[in-house]
């Protein structure tokens, strides 16, 4: 586990606030507001209250080098439509001016974890672009190959993706990720 948040904090060093972030990968939110009968109410219907969906795709760029055989080219990877699920907001009856603080605490939290997501596919996504090019003797082997350079790229952004969920707990332990990555837990202590 050690090992995955060292290459966690290697890798989420993207430039910029969370905002920043958020406007660079043209981010789009869901969710509707949490609205309980109590604080327990809420938290209890709610375990895990945010999600980031993220497209990670991947092109072949390059053919046929020019007098040659020989086929040249690279793969491409690239982040599509991304997409923030998390509440609106939070509330529950009676809230006081705390409980209210407690709930906005909260919802920065789940916003920051899931972000981080965002920074991670990034950080997955340049890291993957800057290998070099493929070259093959025939179309066959390096779409092939292409091709298996995609896969992989795609299930270690997958694999990525998993080791910051083990590392924060999903949001609950965000305090101990790496770098910018760590922030508030996506924790409300109810009273």
């Amino acid at each position: 586990m050690k090992a995955l948040v060292a290459a966690l904090l290697v890798l989420a060093v993207g430039p910029g606030t969370d905002e920043d972030v958020v406007q660079r990968e043209h981010v789009r939110f869901a969710g509707s507001a949490i609205v309980g009968r109590s604080c327990e109410g809420v938290i209890a219907a709610n375990v895990e209250p945010g999600e980031a969906a993220i497209a990670f795709e991947y092109r072949l760029n390059g053919g046929r080098r020019a007098g040659t055989r020989d086929y040249v080219g690279s793969v491409t990877f690239s982040l599509g439509d991304v997409l923030i699920t998390m509440p609106k907001s939070i509330a529950w009856s009676h809230m006081s001016q705390a409980d209210r603080e407690r709930a906005e605490t909260l919802h920065r939290a789940i916003y920051h974890h899931e972000v981080g997501h965002v920074r991670i596919a990034e950080a997955v996504r340049d890291e993957l672009n800057a290998h070099g090019a493929i070259t093959a003797p025939d179309a066959f082997t390096f779409k092939a190959a292409a091709d298996a350079a995609g896969r992989e790229g795609f299930e270690r952004f997958r694999a990525e993706e998993r080791a910051y969920d083990a590392a924060t707990d999903h949001g609950r332990k965000q305090h101990s990720a790496p770098g910018v990555l760590a922030g508030p837990d996506t924790v409300i202590v109810c009273r």
